[in-house]
């Protein structure tokens, strides 16, 4: 009588190839997600679209694990000890479980939400190479606005994508919006040259002067320098709308990091700004 072989756990694991297939299941995933978050901007898509495949890849790993150790023992039998196998698979599977939630909790989050009662903030730029920041933003056509999106992501706020130029005129469309934050590039409105006075920017805030909508204009210049330049180009609509300056706030990218949204420098402290300008604890 020909006796089935007796092996370790760890014997079978390598005789049975998982260590090869759990390595190829993680670099096909994350190569997917890697994926996920250049195409997701470049088709206008949801950014929790990346969250949910992230959560499903956890949730498959197990599944596909147990695939693989099933398909791979029948055709090369051996007897063990089950605990080890048994325990091993309920860990991760509790693992990838868990992982798959977290993934999900923002999206989770927000759904639970009424989403007339989230804030709205609009984020306007522009598609023209000189106004976006980083070549990989370039490469997928996408813009600035694109890339804060996803940053900002995780907090509980509607968000709206808005490309502009100097075609542009949506203005009354978006005051009909009624956002509680625009976040707009000081020159998302020019095309090469970004020198001299913004006065569609400028245009664009009076239609808002009766409205409580903030704005937060952000530049790769020095806030302080940036801050004057903005105060200047409002200075009449201040002078009859007081206080409208008060909401209007900038940002200087100089100031905090390299003029990059690709940098953690900048677009951490962008969040933390956002979540202070709308009362975000």
């Amino acid at each position: 009588m020909i006796r089935t072989p007796t092996k370790s756990f760890a014997e079978a694991l390598t005789e049975r190839k998982l260590w090869g297939s759990a390595a190829a299941y993680l670099v096909i995933g994350f190569g997917l997600i890697e994926a996920a978050e250049i195409v997701v901007p470049r088709l206008l898509l949801p950014g929790r679209a990346v969250d949910v495949l992230l959560a499903a890849l956890f949730f498959g790993f197990p599944i596909a694990m147990a695939w693989r150790w099933i398909v791979a023992g029948k055709s090369k039998p051996s007897t063990m000890n089950q605990v080890g196998p048994l325990v091993s698979f309920c860990s991760i599977a509790a693992l990838c479980l868990w992982l798959g939630v977290r993934a999900l909790k923002p999206t989770l989050t927000s759904s639970e939400e009424t989403p007339g009662e989230l804030p709205l903030v609009i984020l306007m730029d522009s598609h023209h190479p000189a106004r976006v920041y980083d070549e990989e933003t370039r490469a997928v056509n996408a813009t600035n606005a694109d890339v804060l999106s996803d940053v900002l992501l995780d907090l509980p706020i509607r968000r709206q994508r808005e490309s502009i130029g100097p075609d542009w005129h949506r203005d009354e469309e978006i005051l009909q919006f009624n956002p509680d934050l625009v976040v707009i590039h000081y020159s998302g409105f020019r095309l090469e040259d970004g020198s001299g006075p913004r006065e569609r920017l400028r245009l664009f805030i009076s239609f808002f002067v009766e409205a409580d909508t903030w704005f937060l204009i952000y530049s790769r210049a020095v806030e302080s320098e940036l801050r004057s330049n903005v105060d200047a180009l409002l200075s009449d609509l201040e002078q009859t709308n007081p206080g409208l300056l008060g909401r209007v706030s900038v940002f200087g990218l100089l100031d905090y990091g390299p003029p990059s949204w690709r940098s953690p420098l900048t677009t951490n402290t962008m969040k933390l700004r956002v979540k202070e300008i709308l009362g975000i604890l």
